[in-house]
């Protein structure tokens, strides 16, 4: 339902969160699914409305009045207890982060890659994301240049390297 509401909408958008760090890792619980969405409001006001055609309503809705539309809506459907959040594509890394998803079938969902995953968990840093973050950065591929990049610009460099040290350790005691 949720992959017919964004291609009703034509809005481009990435899971986000667990959802997505257990597309890449061996899942973990969650309660919500998440998403980066393209800053469109048009189309978010489209998957809201699709969205509560399925029995979802409006939780929260921050910034909905906004000429660019909504930064963050929360929907969430009281027969199936499922949360869907929507956070608006509104700075470059999101953008980036949109650009750069991978298909994940042919619902035309998306879902964000490793690193734009581990940047946005160094910016929340909550005690899942310390543990997720862990696990995702364990990988040998990771491009560690774009995700310095991006901590860079967020200015959670020392979340990184904190992360970095953790990562060594690991692998020393191992």
């Amino acid at each position: 339902m949720v992959a017919s509401a964004f291609q009703e909408a034509k809005l481009r958008g990435a899971i986000i969160g667990g959802v997505a760090r257990n597309y890449w890792e061996v899942p973990r619980l969650t309660f919500d699914i998440d998403f980066t969405v393209e800053a469109n409001p048009a189309g978010i006001e489209t998957v809201i409305a699709a969205l509560a055609d399925h029995g979802f309503e409006v939780l929260k809705a921050q910034g909905r009045e906004q000429a660019s539309g909504p930064d963050f809506v929360q929907l969430y459907n009281r027969d199936i207890a499922q949360v869907v959040e929507l956070q608006a594509a509104k700075t470059p890394f999101q953008e980036e982060l949109l650009r750069r998803a991978i298909a994940l079938d042919d619902t035309g969902l998306r879902v964000a890659r490793r690193e734009d995953l581990i940047v946005l968990k160094l910016l929340a840093l909550r005690p899942k994301d310390r543990d997720d973050l862990r696990e995702l950065a364990s990988n040998a591929s990771i491009d560690w240049d774009y995700v310095r990049h991006w901590c860079d610009v967020w200015q959670v460099t020392d979340r990184l390297e904190n992360l970095l040290r953790a990562i060594a350790e690991d692998a020393a005691n191992r």
